[in-house]
């Protein structure tokens, strides 16, 4: 069975960053991306590979700095709300 996610924004919970959920080339997504990396053993390494991940969007110009900081930002509320 294929299943197919759909998240127009990034977003972690109730944590709302603002920020589309681009694709890359390949199609995958943001938060295709960072999923594949779950789960994650720490809130703290969630945080950090949002963190990562986000930094590598932007430096390939997929990302904003402001969108960067957004979806950074959103995955430290989601951290704090657990």
């Amino acid at each position: 069975m294929n299943f197919r996610r759909s998240e127009p924004v990034v977003v972690f919970g109730t944590a709302d960053s603002g920020v589309p959920n681009r694709a890359r080339g390949d199609g995958l997504t943001f938060l295709d991306v960072l999923w594949a990396q779950a789960p994650f053993a720490t809130s703290g390494r969630f945080v950090g590979a949002v963190r990562g991940l986000a930094d590598g969007w932007l430096s390939e110009g997929r990302f904003s700095r402001a969108e960067r900081d957004a979806v950074v930002a959103a995955a430290v509320r989601a951290n704090l709300r657990n």
